[in-house]
């Protein structure tokens, strides 16, 4: 799934580059205008680290942040490198998970959220999980449809095939919508992505034109 860019298991973990990110706090009085995403450029990225379990917030050393105000998040110039540093982090913390978020701030889904691939496999939206709800949905409908027909074949004598069936019916269809949207989040986030990515090369495309 485009939203988790998972780290191969045993993967050489780099050191983390100081100088690759500058920290921020979340909520700051003194800050003009206040909102974080003031700070975040067009072509510029904003890390947040949470617990997988708990979504409570976490410093890069991987311990709970108590305070809401001492919520801070980290600051790339470039998507690569934030990528870079999340899946370190993950390797160093499997319960860490990391959203990368553009200049747009909450207001829209992560770039790309990078978990462990322990986590991962146990999140809705990886793509066991989609696999499972396929196969659910799938034979939900078929049993459903064979209810129908048994109790039809009975001349409704029955009543509980048809009264198993319309629960369901709407089952299968409700995992199957819900398995519909999370392939077009993912193409939504695909191609927001593919647009962050475009943003940071424009600056240099421009520089190389006036040389």
């Amino acid at each position: 799934m485009r939203l988790h860019r998972l780290p191969r298991q045993g993967t050489f973990v780099a050191p983390i580059q100081q100088d690759a990110f500058r920290e921020f706090k979340v909520y700051d009085k003194t800050r003009q205008p206040a909102a974080w995403t003031s700070l975040v450029g067009p072509t510029q990225c904003a890390v947040f680290l949470k617990d997988v379990k708990t979504a409570n917030p976490l410093a890069t050393d991987g311990s709970e942040i108590a305070h809401l105000g001492d919520c801070r998040f980290l600051l790339f110039d470039h998507l690569e490198d934030a990528r870079a540093f999340c899946e370190a982090q993950v390797q160093r913390h499997p319960f860490m998970c990391c959203e990368i978020f553009d200049a747009e701030g909450k207001a829209k889904p992560p770039l790309l959220v990078i978990m462990h691939p322990t986590a991962a496999r146990k999140d809705e939206l990886s793509a066991t999980w989609v696999k499972r709800r396929k196969v659910v949905a799938i034979a939900s409908l078929v049993a459903a449809g064979g209810l129908f027909f048994t109790d039809w074949r009975s001349e409704y004598e029955l009543l509980w095939p048809s009264l198993l069936a319309v629960n369901l019916l709407p089952l299968g269809l409700r995992l199957l919508y819900w398995n519909t949207a999370s392939a077009e989040r993912s193409r939504t986030q695909a191609k927001r992505l593919a647009e962050h990515l475009q943003r940071e090369k424009e600056p240099n495309r421009k520089f190389n034109e006036i040389r």
